[in-house]
């Protein structure tokens, strides 16, 4: 698989994933919350569309730059898709591994989704990929 279509493939699973979020937060934040406070409500919120929008703008980042045509460039980029994707990785194990204890849970089965399939692709790049 080339490099450009494996940061496109990202891209595009980061801007599903923002959509989702943002789905989210119109449709059932109510019935994941359940009974919280309008507070907690809008503290979620506020949180969660920021989450939603940098997840937008990563995706279409990482669409713009699949257009580069060095080498050397691509690869820089899939390695720090490939960093931030392990940040994310790490908190999504540490709240599922901690789920009922300190945090409430982990991520849906979507954001899993993203969090495995991303680096894989990553890897492949790096290790396979080309111009």
């Amino acid at each position: 698989m080339k490099l450009k279509n494996i940061l496109k493939t990202t891209g595009a699973f980061h801007i599903l994933l923002g959509l989702l979020i943002i789905v989210l937060l119109i449709f059932s934040v109510e019935t994941i919350a359940g009974n919280a406070s309008s507070e907690t409500l809008l503290l979620v919120r506020g949180t969660a569309d920021v989450v939603a929008a940098s997840n937008l703008g990563i995706g279409f980042l990482l669409i713009i730059c699949s257009s580069i045509n060095d080498k050397k460039s691509l690869i820089r980029v899939l390695s720090g898709e490939l960093a931030l994707m392990a940040c994310l990785l790490a908190v999504a194990l540490f709240n599922t591994l901690n789920a009922g204890t300190i945090v409430d849970g982990g991520p849906p089965t979507p954001f899993w989704f993203v969090l495995i399939v991303n680096p894989l692709l990553c890897f492949y790049g790096l290790i396979k990929g080309h111009k």
